[in-house]
């Protein structure tokens, strides 16, 4: 019986995992103002997402646009990942997050063409600090005994006993 347990816990923990997985967009938010400095209130907006690698100028690695409006403090919320793909060759999943530094340069379309209204180094957030723990998975079986789960590169899926 307790050999027939753990296969079928290892496979519930398997779809768990699939289920929770980390979305593929991240929020954004920004105030835009108009050209003079003031809050651009209630406004319908274009907004364009430049993801730029190692720095500020640096290679656009992905690029999408966003057709929105301003709230009332001039608010705009983005789902990063989720805009129209204007990169056209390049996917937002596509881009290898452990491979540099990246920047995000917003620019805003006010109705004469887009302009950038900053570039600021995206940093870790709490989604990303879960890989720092996904080469490290340990359940326990029902025996009480902890287990080590590990998937390769090759996505082949490894279990040995820690605890006898």
């Amino acid at each position: 019986m307790k050999k027939i347990i753990f296969p079928i816990a290892l496979a519930l923990c398997s779809l768990a995992g699939a289920w929770a997985q980390v979305p593929g967009a991240f929020q954004y938010q920004a105030v835009v103002r108009n050209a003079d400095g003031s809050v651009a209130s209630n406004k319908p907006l274009e907004v364009q997402v430049n993801i730029r690698q190692g720095a500020v100028d640096g290679e656009s690695v992905y690029e999408e646009v966003h057709t929105t409006s301003s709230n009332a403090a001039g608010i705009v919320t983005l789902r990063i990942g989720e805009g129209s793909n204007s990169s056209r060759t390049k996917l937002f999943a596509d881009i290898d997050w452990s491979a540099a530094t990246y920047f995000i340069d917003m620019q805003v379309d006010r109705g004469e063409g887009f302009e950038s209204i900053g570039c600021q180094q995206l940093l870790s957030v709490p989604y990303a600090k879960c890989a720092e723990t996904a080469d490290n998975v340990h359940v326990t079986s029902p025996d009480g005994r902890l287990w080590r789960i590990q998937v390769d590169n090759n996505g082949t899926l490894s279990a040995w006993a820690v605890t006898e």
